[in-house]
């Protein structure tokens, strides 16, 4: 029988308003009975986004599973009379993920990130976790995308974890699709870059106050600069938007 979660539309995405807890039975059951998934974390900035590119929105749609990443959606789905139990950001989810993979047994595989990024994640969770299998890694520059696939594909990964960025990673995820053989395709955006050690995390007060944005924009201000300063009010513009279609 095929698990799933409701979604719900906020504007032109359409989001599982679920939490950790009961998500990851889910894609537990998923993996055991052969079920593929797509998951997808999808934050202000990946909104903005879809706004403009409706291909890139269409490809968010198609995902079996996509879920709210920090306080903008919060926020806007608030606006939008929605409400989410819980803040499903990838950086603190995908530890749990790999904790139940370490514990049922399941394989692991890494994409993206600059050149070491990936070996050095796997060497970090390798560590936390000693009994998950990790089957393979590799950074996010390749010239041929099939060989990539070719070599994910031959070491067999239950969860591949993809951390190329927005919008590449899940328009990669989802023009490959058919193509991978894993069960469970998971866009983490900067979760690799974290886990390298590459990137500082912020402070656990700002991220208990959904405010890890600020450290970000702190230590990368000429990357993240614009998608915060800028893209904060385009994201409050397309949610009063949104509200006013929906409420016309």
């Amino acid at each position: 029988m095929m698990q799933m979660l409701e979604k719900v539309r906020m504007g032109n995405i359409h989001i599982n308003p679920t939490s950790t807890n009961e998500i990851l039975p889910i894609l537990d059951s998923r993996i055991l009975t052969n079920q593929r998934s797509r998951l997808f974390f999808i934050n202000a900035h990946c909104y903005n986004i879809a706004q403009k590119n409706k291909s890139y929105a269409d490809r968010i749609n198609e995902a079996e599973f996509v879920v709210n990443d920090g306080i903008g959606m919060k926020l806007g789905a608030r606006a939008l009379g929605l409400k989410f139990a819980e803040n499903m950001n990838g950086t603190d989810f995908i530890p749990k993920l790999l904790e139940l993979a370490a514990n049922r047994g399941y394989s692991v595989s890494l994409l993206g990130g600059l050149p070491t990024v990936a070996a050095n994640a796997a060497n970090n969770i390798q560590d936390r976790l000693p009994n998950l299998r990790i089957a393979g890694y590799s950074d996010g520059y390749f010239d041929n995308a099939e060989t990539k696939i070719a070599e994910i594909n031959a070491s067999n990964p239950d969860i591949l974890i993809v951390g190329m960025g927005v919008p590449l990673q899940e328009q990669w995820i989802s023009e490959y699709w058919e193509q991978l053989n894993a069960k469970i395709v998971a866009g983490v955006g900067a979760y690799l870059d974290f886990e390298s050690g590459r990137v500082p995390r912020a402070p656990q007060w700002l991220i208990t106050l959904r405010s890890e944005w600020i450290f970000r924009l702190l230590i990368e201000p000429k990357r993240m600069w614009k998608r915060y300063m800028i893209g904060n009010f385009k994201f409050v513009m397309y949610i009063l938007i949104a509200r006013m279609i929906l409420y016309k």
